[in-house]
């Protein structure tokens, strides 16, 4: 690992305007090897991104939330292969899609007409199945529910109101859902249903709130104290602010369609388990550390080994790969097969990224955590190609 070149890289990222800031911490074997930081929380105010920096994780909310029901499993409160309607009764008598008029045909891949089959979607003019089986809590933190997912999952998705809405009404409302497909006969990405349903299924176990569960369980215990769901005053003064790169300049798109909190990933009663968290470059450390560690960091232990373990050795009920060499794990991918996959890491790395380009990765092999946040509205969301530039130099030998 050449520190030096890591620092280089992303310096240059921001001279030549792809990144606004960003911060990175390198751990191995519970050491620190590299901490850096680079550019500006805010531009025009020429405000440097700090360690403290808050930044919006996005989709970085769901490898949390995983951890948050594999706490409740290793306690025997729930198993991976519960049905969600024990938990949520209305996940009941699911349809999936068999319209063909409305099936992704990766050979002739359109985006332009995909997006607008998704905006014009109807649910009530569609053909439909019955579900062979009812979802279970395997198939949500594998992506391989059929929820939220394609044209049709995105099209109903498109048309919840979500300033209106707690997990509760929700989930009830994901249970109405047509399927993209039979559950566990194939894998994609549920960006937002997957993770919401497995946080309401942590309220339903543990009778708490799911901000309050994560903060009492994970954050508070892990000294993660600017990891939040809402920000306080305080933390908002330190939330760096959001751009996107157009033409080689950065336009500011903070509280735009753009920003996490305008697209409603976090409404006035909802906490989303999937988009919703908000931390720093250390806070997060803490986390990654923890898992890098077999499940314990500073002495706290926050799951056995062996349920850490279950992250990359459980997944789908059957060989699902989600791209070339990579399967979903436990509510993060897994580099199943680095070589097939083309890119340099160790087997069984793991791992998410959020769409303004926060990235962490853990290798079990060599006790590898590493946590990148940055502030770049359209980076092109999880696997960016500053991620997949990092992972490349964290590998390199």
């Amino acid at each position: 690992m050449n520190f030096e070149k890591i620092n280089a890289q992303m310096e240059e990222y921001v001279r030549s305007n792809e990144m606004a800031g960003g911060a990175l911490i390198v751990r191995k074997s519970g050491e620190i090897l590299l901490k850096s930081k680079w550019g500006y929380a805010n531009i025009e105010a020429r405000t440097p991104v700090e360690y403290d920096s808050v930044f919006r994780m996005a989709s970085s909310t769901k490898p949390p939330t995983a951890v948050g029901i594999l706490r409740l499993i290793e306690r025997g409160k729930a198993s991976l292969d519960d049905e969600v309607k024990k938990y949520i009764p209305e996940f009941c008598d699911m349809r999936v899609l068999a319209d063909e008029r409305y099936k992704i045909d990766i050979n002739n891949y359109n985006p332009i007409e995909i997006a607008r089959k998704i905006v014009t979607f109807d649910e009530s003019e569609v053909k439909t199945v019955p579900a062979d089986r009812d979802i279970t809590i395997r198939d949500l933190l594998t992506h391989s529910s059929g929820l939220g997912m394609e044209i049709a999952g995105l099209g109903q998705q498109g048309k919840m109101n979500y300033l209106e809405d707690t997990l509760e009404t929700r989930a009830r409302k994901y249970a109405k859902f047509i399927l993209d497909f039979q559950p566990g006969t194939a894998t994609g990405y549920s960006g937002l249903a997957s993770m919401d349903i497995i946080a309401r299924i942590i309220e339903v176990i543990s009778g708490k709130p799911f901000d309050e569960y994560m903060r009492d369980e994970i954050f508070t215990p892990l000294g993660m104290t600017d990891t939040t769901y809402r920000p306080t005053d305080e933390q908002k003064k330190r939330l760096v602010k959001l751009y996107k790169t157009d033409n080689g300049e950065h336009i500011d798109v903070t509280g735009t369609a753009e920003d996490i909190d305008f697209i409603g990933a976090i409404g006035p009663n909802y906490t989303s388990g999937s988009a919703g968290l908000y931390s720093t470059v250390e806070d997060y450390d803490r986390f990654a550390a923890m898992l890098a560690n077999g499940g314990e960091f500073n002495g706290v232990r926050i799951l056995k080994p062996e349920t850490v373990r279950m992250i990359y050795t459980e997944g789908a009920y059957k060989k699902l790969e989600m791209a070339p060499g990579m399967e979903w794990g436990l509510g993060m991918i897994v580099r199943k097969d680095p070589e097939k996959a083309g890119i340099n890491v160790t087997k069984n790395t793991y791992g998410w990224s959020g769409a303004y380009g926060t990235h962490f990765f853990v290798s079990p092999e060599q006790k590898l955590a590493v946590i990148f946040v940055m502030n770049r509205s359209n980076i092109g969301g999880a696997g960016s190609y500053i991620s997949k530039r990092l992972e490349e130099l964290v590998f390199e030998k």
